[in-house]
């Protein structure tokens, strides 16, 4: 490590410390065809060419005990999205909580605070007393970035309790009265079935919570993972005050394993948008794709 990276490093802490995001990555060495402009994660974009960087976003005390640790990215070039299959190139470590992380690496960009970051994409529980690191390690382009998952500051502690506003995470499900999630953890269904070419509807049930009067809850479709370009009809929908359902159609363009996200959140309120770490939570659908 290098005088540069220590200050980076302390840049870094700052600007955690000042609320404005987690983001102590630990950067392995670049390879010497690297670019030097690009070497840092949070430096300018690139046109192309340039990696992805894991971000540790912060970390959940739970009532028993246990822990759960958010994790985001950030795709550093200006355009053009990238998939890193899980393995050695995207893995999660210990084992033990490797394989839900994403592998389709879009380029994104919030208003005011959210920037280039997509945060708490995936999130992993560890038990009381777990001593240690969950790391995730993304390698694309000959960069390779790691950052490490833990619970010992509390600069990076985060609250399942109301926000300033009074907004809390809202509540996504995939049937009426099925399981839910109220966090980055998500709850998840399927696997369903479907085929290449066919609209595959999902349907989500949303409710909005907090202390403060109700308002709507959006639902936003992602791809996680899987072999081929996925289109949502809607991506987005907006349901009305307090909640309610939306269907989603998706198509796939290829057969194999998906692994689709949808973020519900209640984003428009002054105390819930991205840069703040708060309101959104995660609902994840399994899907195999048959050729058609």
């Amino acid at each position: 490590m290098t005088l540069r990276d220590v200050r980076m490093g302390s840049a870094f802490r700052q600007l955690a410390m000042a609320g404005l995001g987690a983001v102590c990555l630990v950067i392995a060495p670049r390879d010497a065809s690297a670019q030097a402009l690009p070497r840092y994660p949070l430096g300018p974009s690139a046109a192309g060419g340039a990696g992805v960087a894991p971000f540790f976003d912060g970390w959940y005390p739970n009532p028993d005990g246990s822990v759960t640790l958010s994790f985001g990215f950030l795709n550093r070039n200006a355009r053009g999205v990238v998939e890193i299959p899980i393995g050695p190139d995207n893995r999660v470590e210990p084992a033990t909580y490797d394989g839900l992380q994403p592998t389709h690496f879009p380029v994104m960009n919030y208003r005011a605070f959210g920037g280039r970051r997509e945060r708490g994409v995936f999130a992993v529980r560890v038990p009381k007393g777990f001593k240690g690191d969950v790391t995730w390690t993304l390698r694309y382009n000959g960069f390779t970035y790691s950052v490490p998952g833990r619970a010992t500051s509390d600069y990076y502690k985060l609250s399942y309790t109301p926000q300033a506003a009074g907004s809390m995470m809202p509540v996504v499900r995939f049937a009426p009265d099925g399981p839910e999630s109220k966090g980055r953890e998500g709850v998840t269904t399927g696997p369903l079935t479907a085929t290449v070419g066919t609209p595959l509807a999902i349907k989500v049930w949303m409710e909005d919570r907090g202390d403060r009067a109700p308002i709507p809850v959006n639902m936003t479709w992602f791809k996680h993972q899987g072999p081929g370009e996925v289109t949502f009809e809607p991506a987005t929908a907006k349901t009305a005050p307090g909640g309610g359902e939306a269907t989603t159609n998706v198509r796939f363009a290829a057969p194999g394993d998906y692994l689709l996200r949808v973020r519900v959140d209640n984003f428009g309120i002054t105390d819930s948008t991205p840069g703040q770490q708060c309101c959104w939570t995660n609902g994840y659908v399994k899907v195999r794709v048959r050729a058609s």
